[in-house]
């Protein structure tokens, strides 16, 4: 497969995975601030230093997962070795947090619930007497309400409230438990919280508190689990995009060193510097290399006479070649073309 192609397929799949781990990020984003700053959450009546922290992790992982998002995207659109080395990175780190924040939640599970216990008693107890927790009580009105229950362990519970046990009222209870449309009211008080009857819920409210943070918590988890699936699939892609740019990138380099080769030429900038120095300097010229054939073998004539004296006719046959031409005897003479005169 050629490095292009390679690169184009990795491109699309890291585009594909960046788009999922954004989802799950912006999920896990709104999860926290769900739990930190919506206070008409029943979640909200615990300040657990537990809570927090998972919320406060969960809130930071969002955030970095958005920026790393953006990073990775921009490293493999733009090639760039270095984002995508700062990619790979920050996904350890999204990773390590993840699982810190998966292990306070799973390891401190059973304390959140006992905690939730004690403050869903608390409001039970305060209920209809301190009228800053009137938030609190709506929310266990709503609890009570649409899941059907009455009380945290039984309605019996109810008979610990400060309002009926120090009135010593029989068979009150709040508004929220009776299945009734009306709430039948008190006699001899005009509260509208409580009423009077044994129409009510029989169904205790653990259970519904229970389950609903076990789903809570199954759907953190869920999307922790889902986004660490979704990490190891982007480090893999990461890598081979890594080790792909670094290909182009030597490929880049060979194939601009083979042009500049085949189309080098001397930079005109440089042929007037006296500095430069003239590339024939490191080549003598071929007649101070080697001398010329008739300095080096001077007088051929005479060093055989033998061809005079064997063919004087030529030069008597022809002396008008020396007397119209006697440059040219002078030349041929002295000059390079003596070794080949006749």
């Amino acid at each position: 497969m050629k490095v292009d192609d390679k690169f184009q397929i990795l491109k699309f799949f890291a585009a594909v995975f960046n788009s999922v781990f954004l989802i799950l990020g912006l999920c896990i984003f709104g999860c926290a601030v769900w739990i930190l700053f919506d206070k008409d959450n029943f979640i909200s009546v615990l300040s657990s230093v537990e809570v927090k922290t998972v919320a406060g992790g969960l809130f930071i992982i969002g955030l970095v997962v958005v920026g790393v998002t953006i990073l990775g995207c921009m490293g493999a659109q733009l090639g760039n070795r270095c984002f995508l080395l700062l990619y790979m990175g920050f996904l350890i780190c999204i990773v390590l947090g993840q699982l810190f924040v998966t292990f306070i939640l799973l390891l401190n599970h059973g304390k959140i619930t006992s905690k939730m216990k004690i403050e869903v008693d608390k409001i039970i107890t305060e209920y209809g007497t301190n009228p800053e927790n009137q938030r609190h009580w709506k929310l266990l009105d709503n609890v009570q309400r649409y899941g059907h229950c009455c009380g945290m362990q039984s309605p019996n519970d109810w008979q610990s409230n400060m309002f009926i046990k120090n009135n010593s009222l029989i068979e009150v209870y709040p508004c929220s438990c009776f299945n009734t449309t009306d709430c039948p009211a008190v006699s001899g008080f005009s509260t509208l919280l409580f009423g009077n009857g044994t129409q009510i819920h029989p169904q205790r409210c653990v259970d519904i508190i229970t389950n609903w943070l076990k789903e809570n918590t199954l759907t953190i988890v869920s999307m922790e689990v889902g986004l660490l699936i979704i990490q190891v699939l982007q480090f893999i892609v990461a890598v081979y995009l890594y080790q792909t740019v670094g290909q182009k990138a030597k490929l880049r380099n060979v194939s601009q060193l083979i042009r500049s080769e085949e189309h080098c030429e001397p930079n005109p900038d440089f042929l007037d510097d006296p500095d430069y120095p003239d590339q024939n300097h490191a080549y003598p010229e071929p007649n101070q290399a080697y001398p010329e054939p008739n300095q080096a073998y001077a007088h051929t004539n005479l060093a055989y006479p033998e061809q005079i004296l064997a063919y004087p006719e030529q030069i008597i046959a022809y002396p008008e070649q020396i007397l119209a031409y006697p440059d040219d005897q002078h030349q041929a003479d002295f000059g390079p073309n003596h070794s080949y005169h006749r």
